[in-house]
């Protein structure tokens, strides 16, 4: 069947030996598009097929009566689905009065129930949420004191003058944050078997570093890496460093809301130094500041390595630091809540 129809129109048993004969195919080897075409119907109807398969067996593809399913719930409609939809885009479970803070299959199951007065398994939310296009991923974590409305200031008035007023005064734009790197670290992600769990030995040792750095969007990138806390000392230090790596340029460096840059001391030194500005970004919202993904790519690379002393952990992040190239660093610009900075 190499054309496209509409296999409903087919007997059940027709329709549950297709069913069984695509899903045979996915198993040997054969990707959904390929299946699709073979048979004759659409990309996502093998998937459906496969998502049954996966919950409820040979058994799931076999010829059925429409309707209520023995010993389930009548299925949620096409209306009371798009409703559980919905709620799931716009809030979290512990915001519905629903335990939790992460949609599973059973908050799903509880809001179900809650919704519409319906109990449906696991097994066939899973089913459900296949159908939905939704999959399980690592959520991206936000601040729930972050201020929308703030964020959109920043965003769309505030950033774009900052930004114009350093093109007419020929100030140099620069972004700023600290991070720590220590041992034991296990940002990124690892391979292990279906089934088992991924383990990475760590040393029961503990120690630590701290980098601070500032980025601009043409590649520009300044950094040090010290032992000891980052304070206003520390941060002192390196605006000192940035005007002499800068001389006769103004400087407008963006940072945090961190109590150390908001100092005394730090406002005493501002005005005398009048060729270097600070401005904030929003609070609770680092996601805005493009520093963050450098920090990120220098996470990775030292839980990757794990270095086995605090000298070793300083030289191979100074070492891959380094290798950060004006191309790579513009490159931190581009990411999805950061891509604001180009406009």
């Amino acid at each position: 069947m190499s054309k496209k129809s509409d296999a409903r129109a087919l007997a059940g048993a027709a329709q549950a030996a297709l069913r069984e004969r695509g899903v045979r195919m996915v198993m040997a080897g054969y990707t959904h598009g390929a299946v699709a075409e073979a048979v004759g119907v659409d990309l996502r109807t093998v998937g459906k097929w496969v998502a049954r398969f996966r919950v409820e067996g040979w058994q799931g593809l076999s010829e059925r009566r429409r309707g209520r399913r023995q010993g389930e719930q009548m299925a949620l409609s096409y209306t009371q689905q798009a409703e559980i939809v919905r709620l799931m885009m716009g809030k979290n479970p512990d915001q519905l009065q629903l335990p939790g803070v992460l949609w599973t299959r059973e908050a799903v199951q509880l809001l179900v129930a809650k919704r519409f007065g319906i109990t449906l398994t696991p097994q066939t939310i899973g089913v459900y949420l296949r159908l939905w296009d939704h999959t399980p991923k690592t959520p991206q974590k936000r601040w729930a004191e972050q201020d929308p409305e703030r964020i959109r200031a920043w965003v769309e008035e505030e950033y774009p003058q900052i930004k114009a007023r350093a093109r007419r005064e020929k100030a140099l734009l620069l972004f700023s944050d600290e991070m720590g790197v220590r041992t034991g670290q296990t940002a990124g992600k690892t391979y292990a078997p279906v089934g088992k769990r991924a383990i990475v030995p760590v040393t029961g040792k503990r120690f630590s570093a701290n980098v601070i750095s500032a980025i601009g969007l043409d590649g520009k990138f300044v950094f040090e890496v010290f032992q000891g806390n980052c304070d206003e000392i520390r941060f002192l230090d390196f605006l000192d460093k940035l005007l002499a790596h800068f001389p006769r340029r103004k400087i407008f460096l963006i940072v945090d809301n961190a109590s150390f840059h908001t100092s005394d001391a730090i406002s005493y030194w501002l005005e005398d130094n009048p060729r270097m500005e600070l401005f904030f970004l929003p609070p609770y919202a680092p996601e805005l500041n493009p520093t963050e993904l450098l920090n990120q790519d220098v996470h990775t690379h030292v839980a990757r390595h794990r270095p086995p002393s605090l000298t070793q952990l300083i030289a191979t992040t100074i070492e891959y630091l380094f290798t950060r190239t004006a191309q790579i660093v513009s490159h931190y610009f581009t990411g999805k809540y950061v891509a604001y900075t180009r406009l």
